[in-house]
């Protein structure tokens, strides 16, 4: 399997970045959008923690950092889900002293992660392959590895920008 050709790679140094047109087909586009859709239906709200995301220094958090509850914390080898941090009202429910839901749970999920590429095999098809491999070491890449995945869902009216940061900083661990 091929990596890049020599002027994608000139590109990607030049520019930090690089779209590669038709990289997925249609068939893998309409296999994860399916599979993202049944995840969002399917994912049961009366058992979940209501975990908000958010960076701890965006606009729409109120100045709270990033709630970095068990349910995140310990979401690296699972499928979790997590609220945009307006997605619910500002007072509980006075009968069940939860938040309420401002918007269906489907339009009102920030990202899905953050081990889809191990669980879901629509995600598993597109992020563990060779055509992968071979593009990450054609960037320099020795031992790639994929260590999490994640959809950012861009909900119609709600949710805002995210600060520039480095899922790296999350993820490398010095011993």
């Amino acid at each position: 399997m091929e990596g890049l050709t020599p002027s994608q790679l000139a590109f990607f140094r030049e520019n930090g970045y690089l779209v590669i047109p038709d990289y997925l087909s249609p068939e893998e586009i309409t296999s994860l959008l399916t599979e993202t859709t049944t995840l969002l239906d399917n994912f049961p709200l009366d058992s979940h923690p209501l975990t908000k995301f958010t960076t701890g220094d965006d606009a729409t958090n109120k100045n709270e950092t990033h709630v970095g509850d068990d349910y995140f914390l310990t979401s690296g080898d699972k499928i979790r889900f997590f609220f945009e941090p307006d997605a619910f009202s500002p007072t509980p429910d006075l009968a069940t002293g939860k938040p309420t839901l401002l918007k269906p749970k489907q339009l009102a999920i920030n990202k899905i992660g953050h081990a889809l590429h191990a669980l879901s095999p629509p995600f598993e098809h597109v992020s563990l392959n060779a055509r992968n491999a071979a593009i990450a070491r054609s960037l320099g890449f020795v031992d790639p590895r994929v260590l999490q995945s994640m959809v950012i869902c861009k909900q119609p009216g709600i949710g805002g920008a995210v600060p520039p940061h480095r899922d790296s900083e999350f993820l490398m661990r010095t011993r």
